[in-house]
């Protein structure tokens, strides 16, 4: 996230140190996934830089955002698409949009992990346990069940004490699992 808030891609509370908030997050997922969808850093940042003139600090977070590969549009009521890269104010046609609420879901749901692979267990709540990613309804993060997990009394421990179901403890441990590997990668 440090060189995507260097670059203008998204904010970060404070400069030095680089501290980043649940929304500075949220918009690193989105960036993340124009990316993987072939945008330039460089588009990504220029569209960026037009839409918080109008919509505020984390315009991929907030604004209604569509795309269909080569277009990124802002939807404007139920039919007016204006083009958010190459030429905004340029209406286009509807047709194939894809809407990034789910992609933005995908925050809530764990990250850029959860865009791959949801799991119905897992959330991230800024409310709870400051934005760790948690067993849904519950204030114990993945991280936790995951560690208690791999002990020989963990298992016991996260059902008795916890309260945890087999499928909340495979998730979070496949959780963690998925985000070592992206993190490895």
């Amino acid at each position: 996230m440090g060189s995507w808030a260097r670059y203008g891609i998204i904010p970060s509370v404070s400069r030095k140190p680089r501290i980043y908030s649940y929304a500075d997050a949220g918009e690193a997922v989105l960036a993340r996934y124009l990316i993987d969808q072939g945008r330039k850093p460089r588009e990504i940042r220029q569209m960026v830089e037009r839409l918080r003139e109008r919509y505020g600090e984390w315009p991929l977070a907030t604004v209604p955002l569509e795309h269909e590969g080569k277009l990124i549009v802002v939807r404007q009521g139920d039919d007016v698409l204006i083009d958010a890269v190459d030429h905004p104010g340029h209406h286009v046609a509807a047709g194939t949009f894809v809407d990034l609420k789910e992609v933005r879901s995908a925050l809530q749901r764990g990250g850029w992990v959860a865009i791959h692979h949801p799991r119905e267990y897992i959330e991230v709540d800024p409310e709870r346990l400051s934005g760790q990613p948690v067993i849904r309804n519950r204030r114990v993060s993945t991280e936790t069940v995951a560690d208690l997990a791999q002990r020989p009394e963990g298992l016991a421990l996260l059902k008795d004490d916890y309260g945890l179901t087999d499928d909340e403890i495979r998730e979070a441990v496949e959780y963690e699992r998925d985000v070592d590997e992206a993190l490895a990668a």
